[in-house]
């Protein structure tokens, strides 16, 4: 799961290709997601890359519950974290940074969204184990 050993992982650099109007369109998180999320669950977003749709989530618990936005890569919680900081969603989002070869998270979490990220991950089979 390190980005220096896996080629697949998008770089942070090219965040802004995840977190856009067109994709929004087309991939709205409440369309997709919202009859899943009720107020007072805990999610967990992996991958959560520039927070897409960890933010989103974090609204549709209308202040009760948790997301988890969990990233490899420190740089996409940076980025989630600049868009939360000083909003009442820095209270309801945990940002977890994964290991090179764990998710390392031990809290249940309700829901668990893992969109356009098993591709990076050079070993599922201990993703999903885990």
């Amino acid at each position: 799961m390190n980005p220096m050993k896996n080629q697949n992982v998008c770089p942070t650099a090219l965040s802004g290709s995840l977190d856009n109007s067109i994709r929004r369109f087309f991939q709205n998180p409440r369309k997709l997601l919202g009859k899943y999320i009720k107020p007072g669950m805990t999610i967990m977003d992996l991958g959560c890359g520039p927070g897409f749709f960890s933010i989103e989530i974090a609204k549709m618990l209308n202040g009760s519950g948790k997301v988890i936005a969990a990233d490899l890569q420190e740089g996409m919680l940076l980025k989630v974290n600049q868009k939360i900081f000083g909003t009442a969603l820095a209270q309801q989002i945990i940002l977890h940074q994964c290991q090179n070869d764990r998710i390392g998270i031990q809290k249940k979490a309700d829901f668990i969204l893992a969109f356009y990220m098993i591709h990076e991950v050079p070993d599922q089979v201990k993703l999903f184990n885990e």
